[in-house]
């Protein structure tokens, strides 16, 4: 019996470490910003700022949903703009994005057309859908919200 509950809480606590979050998002901002010039359009740089508790041999972040629009991602150590997706366990990564929104195209420019972006796996409630993978299996983090910093006004 005493072998039984042994086993048993083994299986329990090796199970309750494989489900705990394998990385913490310490700030998520977004800021709109608008082009000072005409037709240089709008649009709103969102920034994660994520403390991993493993390394990117582990984990790999690659995939982003801000409502639906898809963008395909990379991350960088704070202090490091080269977005090699490379980090251990403890360091400040940061992964950012630009969401723009351009002005109608002048009727004589002929706009490039593009595959249409994946559409997120399922509906989920909250601003963004993080995509990773954690020893190659694919997982997600819905990101509830974005503080919203003060506006950039470029000239």
């Amino acid at each position: 019996m005493k072998y039984i509950l042994i086993i048993t809480f083994s299986l329990l606590t090796s199970f309750g470490n494989e489900c705990k979050e394998k990385f913490e998002i310490v700030k998520a901002t977004s800021q709109n910003w608008f082009g000072g010039q005409a037709r240089t359009g709008k649009g709103t740089y969102f920034e994660l700022t994520i403390v991993p508790k493993v390394n990117s041999e582990k984990l790999k972040f690659d995939q982003l949903w801000i409502g639906s629009d898809f963008f395909e991602i990379q991350c960088y150590q704070k202090g490091k703009r080269i977005k090699n997706n490379t980090f251990g366990p403890g360091d400040t990564i940061t992964i950012t994005v630009n969401q723009t929104m351009k002005p109608e195209p002048l009727p004589f420019v002929e706009e490039e057309t593009h595959e249409s972006d994946p559409l997120p796996p399922f509906e989920f409630k909250g601003k963004a859908l993080l995509s990773y993978t954690l020893n190659s299996k694919r997982k997600y983090k819905v990101i509830e919200e974005f503080t919203k910093l003060e506006d950039l006004l470029y000239p």
